[in-house]
């Protein structure tokens, strides 16, 4: 997580500094463990070895705390969302894919970087379960970027044929392979202990994602022609 730096600050300020720090990083751990509104000041404040007047000393209340986490948690999707999306627009479907999946499956090494990641999809997973005004912005800066990057890709692969259901029905495929093996680990059978796993399974959701779109591709072709066959006859019994 990034903290406040503090060189150059009086020693009362750098006080200040790490007290609202210790707060931000409790407040993200009990915010993802338990939602915004089962958590407490009083909780928080705990937490952070702080005084319950903290809170309102450097947030407001709160729910400017909670902004603020959130918005701390966004600055840092935004950043991880454009290196996932930073792909010459000359590659191909299969390399703009694969370097999507890789952001996702082939996680850094350091600890301290996955726990926060972990904590971050927490509160994203119940922001959207249990909106707050901050929905709109999640939504907003990193679930419509994402879905139209990989809405993109499944276009290229389907071609003008492909309805808008069938766009939607891959992205979703697509961003649930990448993300559920990252989520809820435990819940899934494979293991992906190593960065060699992590590669080879980032391979393996490209290859197969790419065979399954090829092959709706192919349906919606057939669908498209037996639709064009329908409308003739019919127009040629209404002729005759």
């Amino acid at each position: 997580m990034k903290r406040a730096a503090t060189k150059g600050i009086p020693p009362a300020k750098r006080g200040e500094a790490a007290t609202r720090e210790r707060l931000l990083e409790a407040a993200t751990a009990l915010f993802a463990e338990h939602g915004f509104r089962h958590v407490t000041v009083r909780d928080i404040c705990q937490r952070a070895a702080a005084n319950v007047a903290a809170i309102n000393y450097h947030f407001g209340d709160k729910a400017g705390l909670y902004r603020v986490v959130v918005e701390r948690a966004l600055d840092t999707v935004r950043e991880f969302d454009a290196a996932s999306r930073n792909v010459s627009p000359r590659a191909t479907p299969r390399e703009r894919l694969l370097h999507y999946a890789k952001s996702y499956l082939v996680l850094a090494d350091n600890p301290e970087v996955q726990q926060y990641a972990k904590q971050i999809r927490e509160i994203f997973r119940r922001e959207l379960s249990e909106p707050s005004a901050m929905r709109e912005r999640l939504v907003a800066d990193v679930l419509t970027p994402r879905w139209r990057f990989l809405g993109e890709i499944v276009k290229d692969v389907l071609g003008p044929a492909a309805t808008r259901e069938v766009v939607v029905d891959c992205v979703f495929s697509i961003q649930a392979q990448c993300l559920i093996p990252v989520a809820t680990p435990a819940f899934v059978p494979i293991r992906l202990e190593t960065r060699a796993d992590r590669e080879r399974f980032a391979e393996h959701v490209v290859t197969f994602s790419l065979a399954g779109m090829r092959a709706r591709a192919v349906e919606t072709k057939v669908s498209s022609g037996r639709g064009t066959m329908r409308r003739a006859k019919r127009a040629r019994g209404a002729q005759g």
